[in-house]
C-alpha cells in the first residue's frame, strides 16, 4: 500500500442502499410546492456539478461511474470490535471490488464527495502500463538502502513495516524542512560502485511522472487541486532531492512526500491533521520478491474498512491495482 500522505482511521453504519448509476430525478422532494422543487433540484444540480468539476475536472462522465450514497445512521454498530469481523461487514458495510465507484454523502441540496475508488485488472492492463506499476515498486524497494523503518519508532504500529520518501517539518534545530534519509545508508551506497545522485533523482522524477499521470485518470480535478496547493504553500516537491526555490518543481509535481507500508502493516486507531484536501492511496499486489502479483494471487484476511464511509475494499477479490482518492 502506498500513499502521498497519511490516511485517517474511519468509522460505520446501520442500513443499506443499491449501488446505483447517477439519475437527477432520484432526488425526494415530496410536499413542497412545485416552484420549490424546480429551485431545490436546480440548487442541487449545480452543486452537484461543481462537486463533480473539484473532484474530476472538465472531462468527466458520470455514465461510466457507480455512485454511492452514504447511507445515514449509527456511526459504530460494532463499537467493541477493534477490527471488524466479517459478520458485521457482511452485516453493515458495502464491499467495493469492481469498476470505478463515488462515495458522497447527500446532505439535502449539499453533496459532499468523500471518496472515489478505480479498480484496474491486471488482465485487462496493457503491458505498458504493467511495467510502469513494476518498476514503481522496484523503485521503492531500491530506496530502502537509503531510508528508516520507520515503524520501529511508531508508537501507533500493532504490525508490518512503514517507509517515507520526499520532504517533512524538520526534527533539526533552525531548520525549516528535511528529506527523510538515512546518513549512514547514504554513505554506504556512495561507496558503491555505479553508484549515481543524478540516478536517483532520474528514478523519483520518473516515479513522479508515473503517479501524476495514473492520479489524473482517477480524478483529474483532485490532482490539479493537490498540484496548485504543493506550489501555492511554497512545499518542496517529491522529485527534487535538494531544495531550491526556484527550481523547486517539475510539470507534473503534486506531492512533497509517500509513505508506502507492506509486511501485513497495521497500526492503532488515531487521526493525522493533514492540510491538503485530497490524499491518493493505492494498493499493489506483490510476491516477496517485490514483482506484481499477477498469478496465483491469494490473501488472507485483506479487507480495507472505511467505517465513516460504510465501504471496505474486499482486496483478495481484486487480481489487480486499486487506487483511492480520499478527501481529507
Amino acid at each position: 500500500m502506498f500513499s502521498n500522505n497519511h490516511g485517517a482511521c474511519i468509522k460505520k453504519s446501520t442500513n443499506k442502499k443499491p449501488l446505483v448509476n447517477y439519475n437527477s430525478d432520484s432526488e425526494s422532494t415530496s410536499g413542497l410546492n412545485k416552484d420549490y422543487k424546480r429551485q431545490n433540484i436546480k440548487q442541487t444540480m449545480q452543486h452537484r456539478e461543481k462537486e463533480m468539476m473539484l473532484l474530476f475536472g472538465q472531462k468527466h462522465n458520470l455514465k461510466k461511474m457507480f455512485h454511492f450514497c452514504v447511507p445515514m445512521g449509527k456511526s459504530d454498530p460494532v463499537p467493541h470490535e477493534w477490527f471488524s469481523s466479517y459478520q458485521t461487514l457482511k452485516k453493515f458495510y458495502r464491499p467495493l471490488y469492481k469498476n470505478k465507484v463515488r462515495v458522497f454523502f447527500n446532505l439535502g441540496t449539499y453533496v459532499e464527495n468523500h471518496m472515489i475508488v478505480e479498480f484496474f485488472p491486471f488482465e485487462d492492463m496493457l503491458e505498458e502500463r504493467k511495467k510502469g506499476w513494476q518498476d514503481f515498486v522496484e523503485f521503492l524497494f531500491h530506496r530502502q538502502n537509503f531510508i528508516n523503518d520507520l515503524s520501529k519508532n511508531n508508537s501507533s504500529l500493532i504490525s508490518g513495516t512503514m517507509y517515507a520518501e520526499g520532504w517533512r517539518k524538520a526534527q533539526v534545530p533552525n531548520q525549516i524542512v528535511g528529506r527523510y534519509i538515512n546518513q549512514h545508508k547514504l554513505n554506504q551506497q556512495m561507496t558503491i560502485k555505479g553508484f549515481s545522485q543524478d540516478g536517483e533523482e532520474e528514478g523519483f522524477m520518473k516515479m513522479g511522472n508515473f503517479l501524476s499521470t495514473v492520479f489524473q485518470e482517477v480524478a483529474s480535478g483532485a490532482y490539479y487541486s493537490c498540484k496548485s496547493y504543493l506550489k501555492e504553500q511554497s512545499i518542496p516537491s517529491l522529485s527534487k532531492m535538494n531544495f531550491n526555490q526556484k527550481e523547486n518543481y517539475c510539470p507534473d509535481d503534486f506531492s512533497s512526500a509517500i509513505t508506502y507500508t507492506i509486511n501485513d502493516f497495521c497500526n492503532k486507531a488515531h487521526v493525522d491533521n493533514d492540510t491538503d484536501n485530497w490524499t491518493l492511496i493505492g494498493f499493489i499486489p506483490i510476491k516477496k520478491d517485490g514483482d506484481l502479483a499477477i498469478e496465483d494471487f491469494d490473501v488472507e484476511g485483506g479487507k480495507f474498512v472505511i467505517r465513516d464511509l460504510k465501504v471496505f475494499i474486499d482486496l483478495p477479490k481484486v487480481k489487480g491495482i486499486t487506487l483511492v482518492v480520499l478527501c481529507n
